[in-house]
């Protein structure tokens, strides 16, 4: 299973009446945390402002990620939102990433490093199970569409816009993306969760503990497709030849007051999709540590955790 994004087709705008559907491609690249960068386009139909379509990363057949996105167009504040919604298919598309979920505000702007114009926004993200993964960037390039988005509309289809489509409303500071339908009500202000950290044989962590228990989720939030791990604690087993899933399985592990608890994660197989990857969050109170346990198969991956004084 593996991991992070989503398509690039030809630019087309249809300059037809205010009120018919237009299909547009908007080119340009995401930028993730790490410093990885990929090629990544969308493709939508805009019926006044209201947009549908998907999205594709890695533009290098056959290996790309397609998703399904939905969104919004305000031309009064030459803004365009978009979300994920769900992966349509990942055919061999890898990074050093988790695959997430996007949720971004793009705002046309000129383009500082060329001629024309822009749009670019930061985005937040989440895996198929609505677990925070991290933010990063997305910019499209392709002027001559973006300008034709925000300048050249029928002024009927900008005041349907203005009159019908209220703006989207902003999401408070704190609440986690939701990878579902803009209907949902949202949840309530998540535990901070950190970036994903990578451990593997050979990279372990140790961490500081400030509560009595270590709260341990475990599960896969890439491709489901079939890694098996097992788990010790101090050296005992604690799940044995586990098959994550999508589903999260929850450990409760007592925290010695003195001296190293340590967390070993196995690799008993490597699925379908080379090498074995687990997700795992480790919460102290309101501390979330996120982390991605890959290894070959019969290695191991080591969390040590050791009590704050």
């Amino acid at each position: 299973m593996k991991y992070w994004f989503l398509l690039l087709f030809p630019s087309l705008l249809s300059s037809i009446s205010a009120y018919a559907v237009k299909e547009v491609t908007l080119r340009g690249y995401i930028g993730v945390e790490g410093g990885e960068s990929f090629s990544y386009n969308i493709t939508f139909t805009d019926s006044m402002g209201s947009l549908k379509g998907y999205s594709v990363t890695y533009i290098e057949e056959p290996k790309e990620t397609r998703s399904a996105i939905s969104g919004s167009l305000d031309r009064t504040s030459r803004t365009l939102s978009f979300r994920e919604l769900n992966i349509m298919y990942n055919h061999g598309f890898h990074s050093n990433n988790t695959m997430c979920l996007i949720d971004v505000t793009l705002k046309y702007m000129p383009n500082t490093t060329s001629t024309g114009y822009i749009l670019k926004g930061t985005y937040k993200s989440a895996d198929a199970s609505a677990t925070y993964c991290g933010m990063g960037t997305v910019t499209f390039i392709n002027d001559d569409v973006i300008k034709t988005l925000f300048e050249n509309a029928a002024p009927a289809d900008t005041v349907a816009v203005a009159k019908k489509q209220p703006a989207t409303p902003k999401r408070p500071a704190g609440i986690r993306v939701e990878p579902a339908y803009p209907s949902r009500p949202q949840p309530a202000p998540q535990p901070v969760v950190r970036t994903a950290e990578e451990i593997t044989t050979g990279v372990e962590k140790i961490y500081d503990w400030h509560s009595d228990t270590a709260i341990v989720d475990v599960w896969d939030g890439g491709t489901i497709d079939g890694d098996r791990i097992t788990i010790l604690y101090n050296g005992k087993k604690i799940l044995n030849n586990y098959q994550i899933t999508a589903s999260k399985m929850q450990l409760h592990l007592p925290i010695s007051p003195t001296g190293v608890d340590v967390l070993t994660i196995v690799a008993n197989n490597e699925g379908s999709e080379p090498p074995n990857t687990a997700n795992l969050l480790l919460t102290d109170g309101s501390q979330v540590y996120n982390i991605i346990a890959y290894n070959d198969v019969g290695h191991e991956a080591v969390i040590k955790i050791k009590r704050a004084r």
